[in-house]
């Protein structure tokens, strides 16, 4: 039980048991079910229609105001002084780099883009031949008082470019690479309203930079804490704000060699977090491992204050610690991650920080440096004020799961001209809340376009502009229709963002939007109905009677059209769909080699993922919430990305390559570019699915996935983990002790042969023989489908040979789980944690979704909208467990695919076709290495040009 105090925008729960058994006992007795929120877009597939998106999420967009599409991830944004012209800075792909909006105040503003152009930078060649120096502009924008000259942060180069914004070029670039600074990655920056300071954010070397704009000079730089990420002046000129939303500042494996790392690396990561080897360091593998200190250091997750003096200098002032601390509680849950401080903006009387991984905003007091309040941003708690009017009771475990729920991800700010209304960016929930900064309570959300990141207001207070980093989508990217324009073909250059421009609400229509908001979200809680409750239970809390085990199988890069396009119906007769030209990895396949020559055509090149899914169940609706690798092996294990890695990942895949471990600039390991493992600065207050489990007392075992951490290494040889690490980095304590330390993580060297080999060894040896009980919840990473360049010489002729060496272990693993004493009692989910380097008819964003059980409907498509969130949703529902956060929470699980009648037939592994794949020729470590990752934009465009070809061929009779 517990004491609640119920008032409007708030739940306190004072004192609530949290465990199972009480949730247990209250979904018992409750009228709602917390397991009613579902993905608002029901059957419709993903679009993005401006008429009508629907996002890969299964959530809806209705953004207000007008709309102005830019180019990719706007994460900065200014407006002129004389309040005509907003300036987007975009992070995408594509050849454009700065978004000019002129006529803001007109009703048909308009749009020029400033296009990047191939040139040297002071002589030097820009590193890959389809990058330029222009796609590295990152947050920082700022327009002079004369309206024309903008400066913009260069990210990577450590510069900032100064702009003519009426002729559209560059005119000048100013150095912050000096007094013995280099590797400084510019990123937020504040100019001065009289135009002569310019204060910028070096992320790499943990600094404020001051500039002379005029001069085009650096005067001074003072230390900031980790990872700095916004800015802010006070309207009185007379302090500076900058938060720094990093956790641990890190250091080189002592003795390490980048021309060595098989020698100088590890193997695994030295230690977990939090643990005590975490704090002090560890030697491991025999190497000297440094420890990484207090997690609370006033470095970290905090705001740092500098007095300015008349001549625009800065002297260090009050350090404030923001948002929960890192093991503190929460609503009876222990603080995994840090606040990650990610937006700042300061009034005359208070000073106000968005804690991203929190959902809260903090507000200090300026000339004290102390905090004065915290400002929870939870829509959920509206929620439960509509529950409680309507009559409806919800029990104090459901209050207590919905109070902790976060995914808000509150981002950039922006105060009213009379600081009666703060406007917080709402990233994860696409709109905007509105605070009455005098009672310090929230009034309001408004709609806008998918992850707003930066909102400025008019000078007349009457208006919003917000930069939304994700616009409507990405839509398709191949099939009938589609035609390609100058940002290619590639997920993240489509999804072009959109600028909003909004007539500011009065509170009243406030109201509605608010709950537009939750509409769009998927967060409204019906009243109890009847559900299919024969296998999946109908709520949270009690497990499922028939499936007591769970096995998620991932892999890399494929979409639905690329393995199932050529799949007409499903079981029921329902038309599919599909396109079969996309069906480059499908059973009616064409084989190109090196040269793109096609070689074999008519070849089932997935025979066992098409069998699977007519012998179990699949889905033609499925989607996956990442772009790209590093966040989408992020949403897999239940954490989405924060404002910190939603920016690093646009740098890193927009043509900012050079994240490697140094110790010149501290920073650099703090970026993790294209590692798709979670690090400290992106743990989420209650963590990712580990913990969860953990805190459970749900027992895991976890082949391959977590410790892809940054700046690995991935050669040949290197076994049995595939990985050598050259920096300190931890993974979760609990991830830590249940995973097996001879399986290899991501590494195209290595077959999926030897991973299913390494997999039935362990499971032979700790859970048939008996030694240890099977574990609810098992994770096996089966990469190789990413591909890479062909080997003939280790059994690759071909590109399809890695998708064909997949294919196989995949089917021998289910093969092998299905003639197990578990399999009666086992479900299987089997997805990719991204599709960026497939076509799609249908969206960018789709991909293949497997379950595999004795109790799946046979060969049947799911009608409904689904995604990664979905199937965790579906994990925790199976396993007896609740929501670990907003996206999981309101997704729609996957009971459509379930039968109460099982067949516990085994499943029988199909050959695979020996001119592509020879299991029993194939060599399972490479000798030469070489992998050739498909993670850059440039081998982006390379790798869909082909398929473009090869789609092309594919069509000739």
């Amino acid at each position: 039980g517990g004491e609640l105090n119920m008032s409007r925008g708030r739940v306190a729960v004072v004192s609530v048991l949290l465990g199972a058994s009480i949730l247990l006992s209250a979904a018992r007795r409750m009228e709602v079910r917390l397991a009613g929120m579902s993905a608002p877009a029901g059957a419709l597939k993903a679009t993005n229609d401006p008429g009508g998106p629907v996002l890969p999420n299964g959530r809806v967009l209705t953004p207000r105001g007008r709309q102005v599409r830019v180019a990719a991830h706007p994460y900065g944004l200014t407006l002129s002084p004389n309040g005509r012209t907003l300036v987007a800075s975009c992070n995408g792909t594509e050849p454009f780099a700065i978004s000019v909006i002129n006529g803001v105040e007109s009703s048909q503003p308009t749009l020029t883009q400033i296009k990047a152009e191939r040139e040297r930078y002071r002589g030097k060649q820009i590193p890959d031949d389809d990058d330029d120096e222009f796609r590295s502009v990152f947050m920082g924008v700022a327009i002079a008082p004369d309206n024309r000259t903008l400066y913009a942060s260069s990210g990577n180069q450590g510069v900032v470019f100064v702009f003519d914004l009426i002729e559209g070029r560059r005119v000048a670039t100013i150095e912050l690479n000096t007094a013995g600074f280099s590797d400084s990655f510019t990123g937020e920056l504040a100019l001065t309203p009289d135009g002569r300071r310019l204060y910028v954010l070096d992320q790499a070397n943990y600094r404020v930079v001051v500039v002379d704009p005029v001069k085009q000079s650096v005067i001074e730089s003072q230390p900031t804490g980790r990872a700095p990420f916004s800015i802010a002046l006070a309207p009185d000129g007379k302090r500076l704000y900058v938060t720094n939303a990093g956790v641990f500042r890190y250091s080189l494996i002592k003795g390490y060699d980048a021309r060595n790392p098989g020698a100088t690396g590890l193997s695994f990561p030295p230690f977990g977090f939090p643990s005590r080897e975490a704090v002090d360091g560890v030697t491991a593998e025999g190497k000297a491992v440094a420890g990484l200190g207090d997690p609370n250091h006033p470095d970290a997750a905090s705001l740092w204050s500098y007095e300015i003096d008349p001549a625009g200098r800065l002297r260090p002032g009050a350090r404030t610690k923001t948002g929960r601390l890192i093991g503190s509680t929460s609503a009876g849950w222990k603080v995994v991650g840090a606040s990650s401080p990610s937006g700042v903006v300061a009034g005359r009387r208070n000073v106000f920080v968005s804690n991203a991984n929190n959902d809260s905003v903090t507000v200090i007091d300026p000339v004290t440096g102390r905090t004065a309040a915290t400002i929870e941003l939870n829509i959920l708690n509206e929620v439960v004020d509509r529950q409680r009017r309507l009559g409806r009771r919800l029990s104090a475990a459901q209050l207590a799961v919905l109070s902790r729920l976060r995914g808000q991800i509150p981002f950039g700010m922006a105060l009213s001209p009379d600081e009666r209304r703060l406007y917080v960016a709402e990233a994860g929930i696409n709109s905007i809340a509105v605070i009455d900064t005098t009672r310090l309570s929230v009034i309001g959300h408004i709609p806008t376009a998918w992850f707003p990141s930066q909102v400025k207001v008019s000078g007349d207070g009457r208006t919003l502009f917000v930069a939304s980093a994700k616009g409507y989508g990405s839509g398709p990217n191949g099939g009938p229709g589609f035609k390609p324009g100058p940002e290619g073909t590639a997920v993240a250059a489509l999804q072009k963002g959109v600028v909003s421009i909004i007539d500011i609400p009065a509170d009243h229509i406030l109201r509605s939007d608010t709950w537009q908001v939750i509409r769009n979200n998927g967060f409204e809680l019906p009243p109890a109905t009847p559900l299919d409750a024969a296998v999946i239970p109908a709520d949270y809390g009690t497990p499922s009677r028939q499936i007591r085990y769970v096995v998620f199988i991932t892999k890399e890069n494929r979409t639905y059209d690329q393995i199932f396009g050529t799949m007409g119906r499903d079981s029921t007769g329902r038309q599919l769909a599909g396109e079969p030209s996309l069906a480059n990895y499908g059973e009616q396949a064409t084989i190109f080699d090196a040269r793109n020559r096609p070689v074999l055509r008519e070849v089932n090149v997935t025979p066992n993922h098409l069998a699977l899914a007519r012998r179990f169940s699949f889905s033609d609706n499925f989607y996956l919430d990442s772009d790209v690798s590093a966040d989408g092996h992020r949403w897999l294990v239940g954490v989405y990305p924060n404002a910190w890695v939603e920016t690093s990942l646009a740098a890193a895949y927009g043509g900012h390559r050079d994240f490697r471990p140094t110790n010149q600039a501290p920073g650099r390991l703090t970026f993790t570019g294209s590692a798709s493992s979670i690090h400290p600065e992106d743990y989420l207050e209650s963590g990712s699915i580990w913990e969860h489990l953990h805190r459970a007392g749900l027992s895991f075992r976890n082949y391959g996935e977590g410790f892809e951490l940054g700046g690995i290494e991935e050669e040949a040889d290197f076994i049995p983990t595939g990985a050598r690490l050259p920096v300190n980095y931890p993974i979760p304590q609990v991830l830590l002790e249940n995973t097996a330390r001879d399986f290899p993580t991501y590494n195209t060297n290595i077959s999926d042969q030897y991973r299913l080999q390494q997999f039935r060894r362990d499971f032979e040896s700790r859970f048939l023989s008996g030694r240890e009980p099977m574990p609810r919840f098992m994770n096996i990473y089966l990469p190789i489908d990413h591909t890479a360049k062909e080997r003939p010489e280790d059994g690759y002729p071909y590109r399809a040979s890695f998708v064909a060496d997949n294919d196989f272990a995949l089917g021998k693993v289910v093969e092998f789980l299905s003639r197990t004493p578990f399999w009666k009692e086992m479900a299987i989910f089997v997805t990719e944690d991204d599709a960026q380097d497939g076509r799609d008819s249908v969206d960018a964003h789709r991909s293949i979704l497997l379950m595999i059980s004795p109790y799946a409907k046979r060969g049947y498509a799911m009608t409904g909208h689904s995604s990664i969130a979905g199937i965790l949703k579906t994990i925790f529902l199976l396993l007896g467990w609740q929501p670990l956060n907003q996206y999981d929470a309101a997704a729609t699980d996957l009971r459509e695919l379930f039968t109460s009648t099982p067949d516990f037939t085994p499943y029988d592994c199909l050959p695979v076709d020996a001119r592509l794949f020879d299991p029993t020729k194939v060599r399972l470590i490479s000798r030469t290495g070489d992998p050739e990752e498909l993670d850059s934009p440039a081998e982006f465009e390379r790798s869909h040009r082909r398929m473009a070809t090869q789609e092309a061929v594919t069509k000739r009779p």
